[in-house]
């Protein structure tokens, strides 16, 4: 008989249906132009990790749309977790107050696996305990059954979508040093170029080696404009405690140095006269109409970067004779008149 109004036909979690092999079948259906035949009436809806071989089959295929997790505003990200570990705890039938959902709301920082997995957690399976016990237990910053939660996530991912050898690890931990211990996020093409004046950490020489394959733990991996950042707070304490993460840990060796020389190396290539090309350097810049659309157009984001935080980097490092000749280049020539006009259109300079 006929069916009536839309029918949605939900994928959910395609990541977790198998291995890369196992996925191949469905991705080339999802992809082929045969799925377009379906009536108007007819949807598909898929849910998945950004895992690399899904992103490659269904990317650019013109009746496909996707969205990225990282477009959405953390405002709507809370409530919705919100909204189904409500739901999460009714289906395992499991009650607790809406102060107690909301901490673990706030828990999760944004992060859906982090929340599924605590409530999975909190699901008594044994005799003896009850559900508020458990609940207690993980919210209880001095118990380690969250810390252990997390962990348990964040190794298998890493087991999953790390080669296991010792120079895929190097790779991995080299380009997670940068991550962390940049001071704000970059995307993508900063992260290279920053590491391309790199004196010590250099491989590999695109971060995309790596990460391409952790869009199941950072955001701004699946664009070239969205800064690259752990999807979940405690993804750095995880990486930096040897304790937890074992082969994956990760040290900061001399990134400062290398994020020092690389910021030196940054300004002296992109500093300029006039770099927002103002008609008039007698008018204040409240008084340029598009300053905001100026600097987004000159002042990339390594630039901007460069000259914010280069002295943070600094103040982290031992003395170093060539950051040392790489900073007077700068700061003893008329780039330093440069260095304080990108700062004051950037609204950093202090007055």
């Amino acid at each position: 008989g006929f069916m009536g109004g839309t029918v949605v036909i939900v994928i959910d979690a395609l990541d977790e249906s198998g291995d890369e092999n196992s996925r191949i079948q469905i991705l080339e259906v999802l992809a082929a132009a045969r799925v377009t035949e379906l009536p108007p009436t007819v949807r598909i809806f898929v849910t998945s990790r950004a895992s690399r071989d899904i992103c490659d089959a269904l990317a650019n295929v013109p009746h496909i749309v996707a969205r990225s997790l990282d477009a959405v505003d953390a405002t709507t990200a809370k409530r919705d977790i919100s909204k189904y570990i409500s739901s999460k705890l009714k289906e395992l039938r499991i009650r607790l107050s809406d102060t107690e959902i909301g901490e673990l709301t706030e828990m999760s920082d944004g992060l859906f696996e982090w929340a599924r997995l605590a409530c999975q957690s909190i699901k008594p399976r044994k005799a003896g305990v009850d559900a508020k016990e458990l609940f207690d237990d993980l919210v209880s910053r001095t118990h380690g059954q969250g810390q252990a939660l997390l962990d348990n996530m964040y190794c298998s991912i890493l087991d999953e979508n790390v080669h296991n050898s010792p120079r895929a690890r190097a790779r991995f931990q080299s380009v997670m040093r940068q991550i962390l211990w940049t001071a704000q996020p970059l995307p993508i093409p900063s992260l290279n170029l920053m590491r391309q004046y790199f004196k010590t950490d250099v491989n590999p020489a695109d971060v995309r080696n790596i990460l391409d394959f952790m869009g199941a733990l950072l955001s701004g991996v699946t664009d070239e404009v969205t800064p690259v950042r752990p999807l979940h707070s405690s993804f750095y304490d995880f990486l930096t405690d040897a304790s937890r993460s074992g082969d994956f840990y990760v040290d900061k060796m001399q990134i400062h140095l290398d994020l020092a020389l690389a910021s030196v190396r940054v300004m002296q290539q992109e500093l300029r006269f006039n770099v927002c090309g103002l008609e008039s350097s007698y008018i204040r810049n409240s008084e340029v109409k598009d300053l905001d659309q100026r600097v987004m157009k000159n002042v990339s984001a390594h630039l901007s970067y460069a000259c914010q935080y280069w002295a943070r980097h600094v103040q982290e490092t031992k003395f170093n004779v060539m950051l040392v000749e790489e900073l007077k280049t700068v700061f003893l020539t008329e780039y330093i008149l440069f260095w304080m006009e990108v700062l004051s259109v950037l609204k950093s300079l202090d007055t």
